[in-house]
């Protein structure tokens, strides 16, 4: 099997009774390992919920994930930690940066809680830095940089462990086209040189353009599966 994610009749709801909204609804798709997948959208469609579901940060109200061929969606907190910890990288919109870290900390950081052995730790910094650009802004702390060079940390510090399984929350959203391209490019060539696999959301058109798979998110549904064109 070339799976990496199975996603099976998913659907999350929030409150109760006539207070009750749904979320998501009866998602199904597979994802297979080294690709790089985007879910597409308007604000409000679903994508951050699908995410965290997938991510094990919620539980979904019905349905099943498989992950690594793991039933993942109901694992316990202790479960979903050590998944996310040792099997995933997680971009999120806000960023996460440790204040008091500089560049460098913030993604030796990550890799502490991961199990890269410690003797790689520098090489693995110095590669995701310059992957992203970042290389004169090492020595920064989170609010001496952009919000685009923020943007650019977190992924940073998500590629560094080179996870299975990368989520990423509208990663390119601070940045300007230039950077933007350069990040999917990035996230291409670690699917195809490091068999990573990258599911991201994004609504920008250009970068849509960029690539083969695209899901669409329309009221909680899946609504189609590019191949070609999203038009």
């Amino acid at each position: 099997m070339n799976s990496l994610l199975e996603v099976r009749h998913l659907g999350k709801s929030f409150g109760k009774g006539n207070n009750k909204v749904q979320v998501l609804k009866d998602i199904n798709f597979t994802i297979n390992k080294s690709g790089l997948t985007a879910l597409r959208g308007r604000s409000g469609s679903g994508k951050t919920t699908l995410l965290n579901l997938i991510g094990t940060l919620d539980k979904p109200t019905e349905g099943d994930i498989y992950f690594q061929n793991k039933q993942i969606s109901q694992f316990t907190e202790k479960q979903s930690s050590e998944i996310r910890r040792l099997h995933m990288g997680i971009i999120f919109q806000s960023y996460g940066l440790v204040p008091l870290l500089t560049v460098e900390e913030n993604i030796e950081f990550g890799l502490r809680i991961t199990n890269v052995p410690r003797a790689e730790w520098k090489k693995r910094i110095d590669e995701s830095i310059h992957l992203v650009g970042l290389a004169k802004r090492r020595n920064h702390r989170p609010f001496e940089l952009s919000g685009g060079e923020q943007q650019r940390v977190a992924i940073a510090r998500a590629i560094a462990p080179k996870p299975p399984l990368i989520l990423a929350d509208e990663p390119t959203a601070e940045l300007d086209s230039n950077r933007a391209f350069r990040i999917i490019n990035v996230f291409q060539e670690l699917t195809e040189k490091d068999n990573m696999t990258i599911l991201m959301t994004t609504h920008d058109p250009e970068i849509l353009e960029m690539l083969d798979n695209v899901y669409a998110l329309e009221d909680g549904q899946l609504a189609d599966e590019k191949k070609e064109n999203h038009a």
